[in-house]
């Protein structure tokens, strides 16, 4: 495992929680990796455990030369929340986004490279629509575009508990090795044992989506072939019509066997993350 520094930043709204790896070696490069709904970032991107070797996304692109950032959305794992847990969308996820990316630059990496998995490819996706000329190259991981189907809600909870079973029961056995299967779940029980509920509401209210004639980035679409199932993940395009329509002429559109909506920590891990570090190097 890499080294890594965890520390608190200034966001909109109270404190950011953030790790960082690979930053002390000064690379020339940085990439900043976004959360899903359910997962911190770190855990989603920095998973770990004893006997596994070869899990943490962000080990593999320190590997490959990069610095790495990760954090967690306001109310998630341990970033402050001052509001109701169901304001958390994602009009609030991209402004946590772009106080990490400000904060990136200041530190003296410009222009970042941004990658976004399932709810963080909406809010990579969006951020870039306006604040493009800020980052450099654009991942959607396995992303919920947005728009489309609503997905009902309706107990309105709060927050939604992280229980093992439920991930037990979520994450493919069939694309995971058992030992992995079973650390991720009791990991996000014991220490993300809650998320705020925000982007359920969202969900159900109906989302806003990213608009591919507004990604002026070079884009990466990457997905597990099992993925994108779920009522949640379904837009307001297909994703091949979706790619069809990125603004930029350097866009790649990827589907790696063995993987569903977790692909980057199943078995088709170690083949996203190549697919990933080559585009990156352009």
């Amino acid at each position: 495992m890499s080294l890594a520094t965890d520390i608190f930043i200034d966001g909109p709204v109270g404190k950011l929680s953030v790790r960082t790896k690979g930053l002390e070696a000064t690379p020339a490069k940085v990439v900043i990796l976004v959360q899903g709904a359910n997962l911190s970032g770190q855990l989603g991107y920095d998973f770990a455990f004893d006997g596994g070797a070869n899990y943490s996304f962000m080990d593999a692109l320190v590997a490959r030369g990069y610095g790495v950032v990760t954090f967690s959305v306001r109310g998630y794992r341990d970033s402050e929340l001052s509001a109701h847990p169901h304001t958390v969308q994602t009009d609030q996820a991209i402004e946590d986004t772009a106080a990490v990316i400000d904060w990136a630059i200041a530190q003296g990496f410009a222009q970042p490279h941004l990658l976004g998995w399932s709810w963080g490819g909406r809010i990579c996706g969006r951020y870039a629509e306006t604040r493009g000329a800020s980052i450099d190259r654009l991942i959607l991981l396995d992303p919920a575009i947005g728009g489309g189907n609503r997905v009902p809600f309706p107990d309105k909870t709060d927050w939604w508990f992280n229980a093992a079973a439920y991930f037990r029961e979520r994450l493919e056995l069939d694309f995971m090795e058992p030992a992995a299967h079973e650390a991720l779940a009791v990991q996000a029980e014991r220490d993300e044992p809650r998320a705020p509920n925000g982007i359920r509401v969202e969900n159900e209210n109906g989302s806003v989506a990213v608009v591919p004639e507004r990604l002026t980035n070079p884009t990466l679409m990457l997905y597990g072939y099992a993925a994108g199932m779920q009522n949640y993940m379904q837009g307001g395009s297909v994703r091949g019509d979706f790619f069809e329509r990125i603004a930029h002429h350097d866009k790649a559109l990827v589907i790696v066997p063995d993987g569903g909506d977790y692909a980057h920590l199943q078995n088709a891990r170690m083949r996203i993350w190549k697919v990933v570090a080559d585009f990156l190097e352009g």
